[in-house]
């Protein structure tokens, strides 16, 4: 299973339509992660190929039919979701793990900084995708891209800063 994880689009759904036109028949699964979650229906209406998607609320988002935090199952391990708000981040990623641990996920994706992230923490993977309309740090929009092997317990993260023009654009790896 391949998973596009995007998050903090915030009414910029052709920042989401570009990532969908370069890698929407490629996933089996979007992931939003919130401020910005009707964007998914946007560019959906504006024509980009758009696997099953799953979304969850952000702080800015109003549509309370949305939920909070989710649990998306990658092929057989269980992800944790949500835009992060709602969990300190002011003493590091310590609340997040203790969510996945107590929901017995593997990983625990969020948003909510606009800054891309990916550690393994206690056993748990933490994945923010940064922010596809309003970057903060040294890159620009980016996103992520999880693939699920069936042969594997693992999930693989590879994050991307959206590059190139409305037209033409391209994706480019991130190293943290």
């Amino acid at each position: 299973m391949r998973i596009l994880v995007v998050s903090d689009t915030h009414g910029d759904f052709r920042s989401l339509v570009a990532a969908l036109g370069l890698l929407g028949r490629s996933v089996q699964a979007l992931v939003h992660l919130g401020d910005g979650s009707g964007d998914v229906k946007a560019a959906m209406r504006y024509g980009a190929p758009t696997p099953p998607a799953f979304g969850v609320r952000g702080n800015v988002d109003a549509d309370s039919s949305v939920p909070l935090a989710r649990r998306f199952d990658a092929e057989g391990r269980l992800v944790m979701l949500a835009h992060g708000h709602r969990y300190p981040l002011g003493d590091g990623v310590a609340s997040l793990v203790y969510a996945a641990k107590e929901a017995g996920a593997r990983a625990f994706f969020f948003g909510h900084t606009h800054v891309p992230y990916c550690e393994e923490r206690s056993g748990v993977l933490l994945l923010n995708p940064g922010s596809l309309s309003r970057p903060r740090g040294p890159w620009g929009p980016s996103l992520a891209v999880v693939e699920a092997p069936p042969s594997s317990s693992c999930l693989d993260v590879k994050l991307f800063e959206l590059v190139g023009t409305q037209a033409a654009p391209k994706l480019r790896a991130i190293r943290l």
